[in-house]
């Protein structure tokens, strides 16, 4: 667990990425500041209580102890009004080592003057020492600095009275310094290692949103959005059949010849252009894109959401296909022009693949429509009677009379001219 933080220092436990260094301090001290304030009205509370208990309890030198403990309730009360502005953990930590130092000094210095060294210096220390790896929270390395000053100085008490008793109370306040050390070295440690972990599941969550919002655009790009939807909720095999749809078919009439002047990546850049005003004119109208095959294009209306307007709506997704490419061809001065194939009737739309999914249509209205292109007239709507009788009161269309498609037989066609753009 320990590796999704990175490298850390083994003594002081930091990050090694400066970044989850701040924002693990920025964290940790949202909590901390309030365990210092605790931290120094315990201790102010604590050094007022020695200032009666040490004097009645013990013969001592008034004079120098009530001064000592006073002066120390009052670092604590100045250290709390210094918490409330620390906002920063190194700002705390400091401040907390400052109140602990001094009070493990303070100690030690009162035991040598009250005589307390026999019997109750020990337990005093440990007192400290627990305000430090409990109370006030420091830091391991900070820890350590302030077990390290008590400890030299206990050990040089000790040595300017060096009983066997006093002798047992150093090994027993190094053993717990010892202790009270390790704990809070593997108590920082887990919570880094926690902090670090939430900070690798955040940061997963987070790039598997994004990677879940990448996949959902580009099955938007290749299926419709409620086609969609079914496949991510569980839909295996998607197939409908839709009484009443509007399909058309768009090709490009010299665009072969065209392509064979121009260089590759020109050829690609027109159809791309020419492709992308299709399908932002398909979205305008509500029709749904299904598919290119080279320079033709596929469109339907009705699908998937069945609609009562759509032949109208092809009918003019068509007409501003006539005019887009009118337009390109004369800002390239080039000869280019769509003949376009519409019909209406029922289909069937389904998903197939597997790795890479296709929302198509299938049945004899997709068969005219594309028969009615390649039977077309360049510049013009070619449409069956089917989809005329259904807009004949929008536009206007001439008659081909029946016409001989293949695989159909003879029906009627009409051919709707391109709007006049003057």
């Amino acid at each position: 667990m320990s590796d999704i933080g990175g490298v850390r220092s083994r003594l002081s436990l930091g990050f090694a990425d400066p970044a989850l260094e701040r924002d693990y301090q920025a964290d940790v001290a949202e909590s901390n500041g309030l365990q210092l304030r605790m931290g120094a009205l315990a201790g102010l509370a604590l050094w007022l209580s020695a200032t009666v208990l040490i004097p009645t309890a013990l013969v001592v030198d008034t004079a120098v102890v009530v001064p000592i403990c006073l002066g120390m309730a009052g670092l604590n009360a100045a250290g709390y009004m210094a918490a409330r502005w620390a906002t920063t953990l190194v700002r705390q930590q400091l401040i907390g080592l400052a109140l602990n130092g001094s009070a493990g000094l303070a100690v030690l210095v009162l035991s040598e003057i009250a005589g307390m060294h026999d019997s109750l210096a020990a337990p005093a220390i440990l007192l400290v020492a627990i305000f430090a790896f409990v109370v006030l929270r420091l830091r391991f390395i900070l820890a350590f600095v302030a077990a390290g000053i008590y400890l030299v100085g206990f050990a040089s008490l000790v040595a300017l009275h060096p009983t066997p008793t006093a002798l047992l109370q150093l090994f027993l306040v190094a053993v717990a310094m010892v202790v009270g050390l390790a704990t809070t070295y593997l108590l920082e440690r887990g919570a880094r290692d926690v902090f670090a972990q939430r900070r690798f599941i955040e940061a997963q969550t987070v790039a598997l949103a994004e990677a879940h919002a990448t996949s959902e655009r580009l099955l938007l790009n290749v299926l419709p959005a409620k086609i969609a939807q079914r496949l991510e909720a569980g839909e295996t095999t998607i197939a409908d059949w839709f009484d009443d749809t509007t399909v058309l078919f768009a090709d490009l009439v010299g665009f072969t010849p065209l392509a064979t002047r121009l260089e590759p990546r020109a050829t690609r850049d027109l159809l791309d252009r020419l492709f992308t005003g299709f399908d932002e004119r398909a979205e305008r109208h509500g029709l749904e894109k299904i598919k290119t095959i080279g320079d033709a294009y596929m469109a339907v209306g009705g699908v998937p959401e069945p609609s009562s307007d759509h032949p109208a709506r092809v009918v003019a997704f068509g007409l501003d296909l006539l005019d887009l490419v009118a337009l390109v061809a004369a800002d390239l001065g080039q000869t280019l022009a769509l003949r376009i194939g519409i019909h209406t009737g029922p289909v069937v739309a389904g998903v197939v693949g597997t790795q890479k999914f296709s929302y198509d249509l299938w049945g004899d209205t997709v068969n005219v429509a594309s028969r009615l292109e390649s039977q077309g007239v360049a510049g013009a709507l070619h449409i069956s009677e089917t989809t005329w009788l259904r807009v004949r009161g929008l536009v206007e269309a001439t008659s081909r009379g029946p016409m001989e498609l293949k695989g159909r037989g003879s029906m009627p066609t009409f051919l709707v001219a391109r709007r006049s753009l003057a």
